[in-house]
């Protein structure tokens, strides 16, 4: 089987040219007990597809019944991948191995955007047909951003610093337009401001019209050099050489960057953005409505949003240095009217040596989440009403509040969404996986067990895939009733009235009609956990 899978890509090489063998003929097809339904007490059957590889990377796009796997064998003692595997296009409805290519590692790498596919080199981009595995069209740019209703890609040239932005007719690859944008620190946020212009957030604010180039500009000052820093440790090196013949020089100032907000849109369809010394507001023209200066000093990372009439901004105190994460600046909390940019108030947080880790907003309250700490804040004034230490084991530091998708087991039978039974309170998640439910008060009510917890792998509108292991989990109907228990792992999709999830070497699919509530295809929606796959931990 092995030979013939050899001979097979010899055959078809770099070509990519398409056959039609169904998976039982290529792949180690084979029936297992992957669990039991509950409604029918009958075993949930699977189907695994042993693959003539090692799974290094899997993709699927969402809506299509392609599934693509990067197939990639390690060294003899499985510590590290080969330089050279295969890419293999499944057809998931009519089981067929549609085509297969060979991939050098070494030189080359496999990217999905959306629905297209490219195999990318140290020169080129080529994009490949998924249906034939052929090369439809090749050019020289890495996209950096894809709209697939016009058909159009942006991004640079491939391995270059150039800051030469072009869009490419993804039909042909033929070029449209090209035109200068700085991507010096990469871009911080991308958005469709309508369907033709897309909103770049990279130093400041950058409209495009994806079919001709055109748009408008807002600079902003988003990052920093501290060329003084730079002197200085010059300086010294010198003079340390003079005393050891040891002499050390820094030849590139050290850089603060990303310090700006989200891009917040506002119900006019302007945009407000804050960066390090000022916040704007911007209309969809480009035209700038006002600017209002922000302490530069102790500006950083920060994040925006909108209550009625008021533009609150909660400033981070971490940003990007030297490309790593790093506390800089001082929390603070402030607020902007909308209409005028007037300031109507800015508190400062005097917690030495922390940062937001996160926030959130219920009512007329602003919860701020440090790192062992919250604190809740009157959202009209920014005045502190009261702050609470919370306790935690070692090690361990508050993460982030709780929304939905965590469910406490209640026993067997019963599964509970704690979000629907604590709506009157707030969760708090911590590193370790534990949740807390606090009043608004911030009295501890309940605290929960990451082992007494669940999280949805994967749901559509008629079931959920649940478990606190990824490896154990179980199937919850629309109601959040138990229907079924499987063994699976947690790189998992659901297509249709399928679930598809993959091991090291196989995947496998199960029919998810064998729990007793069959769904009708048009129900059916492809909600996924991750539409491009995983190198197993054990090769990292």
């Amino acid at each position: 089987m092995k030979g013939a899978f050899v001979l097979l890509l010899i055959l078809v090489g770099f070509s990519g040219m398409a056959f039609g063998q169904t998976l039982s003929q290529w792949f180690l097809v084979q029936d297992s007990i992957a669990g039991m339904s509950y409604v029918t007490d009958l075993p949930v059957t699977a189907i695994r597809y042993g693959t003539p590889g090692k799974i290094y990377r899997w993709h699927w796009d969402g809506n299509s019944d392609n599934l693509l796997l990067e197939l990639r064998e390690t060294n003899k003692k499985g510590k590290s991948f080969k330089n050279g595997g295969t890419l293999n296009m499944v057809g998931l409805s009519d089981k067929e191995l549609k085509w297969v290519r060979e991939v050098n590692y070494n030189s080359s790498e496999l990217k999905q955007q959306g629905s297209y596919y490219f195999l990318t080199d140290k020169k080129k981009n080529f994009c490949i047909d998924p249906e034939t595995g052929a090369v439809l069209w090749e050019n020289k740019n890495d996209f950096y951003f894809i709209e697939p209703f016009l058909n159009i890609g942006v991004g640079y040239p491939i391995q270059s610093m150039s800051n030469k932005l072009t869009a490419v007719n993804l039909s042909n690859g033929k070029e449209l337009w090209y035109r200068d944008l700085d991507r010096s620190f990469g871009w911080d946020d991308a958005y469709m401001l309508n369907d033709s212009v897309l909103l770049i957030s990279t130093n400041g604010l950058r409209a495009v019209h994806l079919v001709n180039g055109a748009g408008w500009s807002y600079k902003a000052n988003t990052t920093k050099k501290e060329i003084g820093k730079m002197i200085g440790v010059n300086a010294f090196g010198l003079l340390l050489g003079v005393f050891t013949g040891v002499y050390t020089y820094q030849d590139q100032p050290d850089v603060a960057s990303d310090m700006v907000s989200n891009m917040l849109i506002d119900p006019d369809e302007s945009i407000v953005l804050a960066s390090r010394d000022q916040i704007a507001r911007v209309d969809n023209a480009g035209n700038v409505l006002w600017t209002t200066p922000l302490p530069e000093k102790i500006t950083s990372k920060s994040s925006l949003f909108l209550v009625d009439s008021v533009v609150y901004m909660i400033n981070r105190g971490y940003a990007q240095y030297n490309g790593g994460f790093s506390m800089i600046g001082d929390p603070y909390l402030a607020a902007f009217d909308l209409k005028t940019g007037n300031r109507l108030y800015l508190t400062l947080i005097l917690e030495k040596k922390e940062f937001i880790r996160n926030f959130q907003v219920v009512n007329d309250m602003l919860f701020v989440v440090f790192e062992d700490k919250i604190g809740f804040y009157r959202l009209g004034d920014g005045t502190l009403i009261k702050e609470k230490v919370i306790e935690l084991q070692k090690d361990e530091h508050l993460d982030a509040f709780v929304e939905s998708g965590i469910y406490w087991k209640r026993n067997d039978s019963e599964f509970t969404d704690l979000m629907s039974e604590f709506s009157n309170y707030n969760l708090m998640m911590t590193t370790q996986g534990r949740v807390f439910v606090l009043t608004d008060s911030l009295e501890r009510v309940f605290a929960y067990d990451k082992e007494e917890l669940y999280h949805i792998a994967t749901q559509n509108p008629r079931c959920a895939l649940i478990t606190n292991n990824d490896s154990d989990f179980v199937v919850l109907d629309a109601s959040d009733n138990p229907v079924a228990a499987l063994k699976a792992s947690g790189e998992m999709f659901l297509y249709r009235d399928k679930l598809y999830f993959f091991d090291k070497d196989s995947f496998s699919e199960i029919d998810l009609s064998q729990l007793g509530q069959p769904a009708p295809a048009s129900v059916w929606q492809s909600i996924f956990k991750q539409v491009s796959g995983f190198i197993p931990d054990s090769y990292n």
